[in-house]
């Protein structure tokens, strides 16, 4: 069953396990729109969207009224969404922005991230990243063109690394999830994932950042 962190009459947020895909779509049995129906008797919509292996955090609306007023704050500077990923090497500085183009569907786009470092070996680095645009694969692009591809991604992360530390460390995931998300309603609304279980296994192995 979907946990939900959030529910009211109007939404509802729910903590998404990674390999979930949002929609339907080729090859997807069950989707988030179908998990949703299942366990909370209503078809949602949808007002954001996560990668199939992006775990966390995911709004959705009871009403097409309701999603139309929350995507219009999804898209504003009032919502904040938090993510956390395990990134390559240390970044440096251990905390700041990134601000170049990203690709969408083959144009260049203006994107913006702002993160910080949590914990680091020097080798790894479990980082904190808050979206200020919410472009696909933004902050996936982002840390690969820093240097610092997240450990999992492949499609812009680092395929030898990954390949090592999934012998090594068992990381065959990608290592992002949403983390929390704040919306500024009346009263405000924040809502925190649950560390999910490929990460809690990571750190078991790394022995850094599970209680970061």
């Amino acid at each position: 069953m979907i946990q939900a962190l959030y529910e009211d009459d109007d939404f509802l947020i729910i903590d998404k396990p990674a390999g979930l895909a949002v929609q339907p779509g080729e090859g997807v049995r069950v989707s988030v729109l179908d998990a949703v129906e299942r366990d909370f008797g209503f078809r949602p919509y949808l007002v954001h969207r996560l990668d199939k292996e992006t775990a966390g955090c995911l709004l959705v609306a009871r009403s097409p009224r309701a999603a139309s007023e929350l995507s219009a704050l999804m898209g504003g500077r009032g919502a904040v969404k938090t993510y956390r990923a395990v990134v390559a090497g240390r970044p440096d500085p251990a905390e700041g922005a990134f601000r170049g183009d990203v690709r969408v569907k083959g144009e260049a786009v203006s994107a913006e991230t702002r993160y910080r470092t949590v914990a680091t070996d020097g080798r790894l680095a479990l980082v904190e990243a808050v979206l200020g645009t919410g472009r696909t694969h933004q902050i996936r692009q982002h840390f690969a063109q820093a240097g610092h591809p997240i450990v999992g991604d492949d499609r812009h992360g680092d395929f030898k690394l990954n390949k090592a530390l999934a012998k090594e460390l068992g990381a065959k995931r990608l290592f992002l999830y949403a983390a929390s998300l704040y919306l500024p309603l009346r009263p405000p609304v924040e809502a925190r994932a649950s560390l999910p279980p490929h990460f809690a296994a990571f750190f078991e192995r790394w022995g850094l950042g599970g209680d970061a």
